[in-house]
């Protein structure tokens, strides 16, 4: 599951499916590091944010950031099918 920064400000009450989340910056095309410290183009190498603080870290960035939160869950399975060749 998916869902975009701007979606979440309109519906707050869905970070409540989430658990932990990877943060995708639509901008960049790259995934947030470890501590919201730089940015990468690997999923194995990006952190993993517990989904309010994630929410919590984004709310400020403007639209042009395009920041999407992505179930952490989702992101690694998804990322070892493109692996196998699923």
């Amino acid at each position: 599951m998916r869902l975009t920064q701007w979606h979440l400000r309109k519906h707050p009450e869905k970070i409540d499916r989430f658990d932990f989340v990877l943060i995708w910056s639509g901008q960049w095309g790259l995934w947030w590091r470890p501590n919201y410290n730089g940015y990468t183009g690997k999923i194995e190498e990006a952190g993993v944010y517990d989904a309010r603080d994630a929410l919590a870290h984004t709310i400020h960035c403007g639209p042009e950031k395009k920041i999407v939160l992505v179930s952490a869950f989702i992101a690694q399975r998804e990322n070892v099918q493109k692996e196998r060749g699923e």
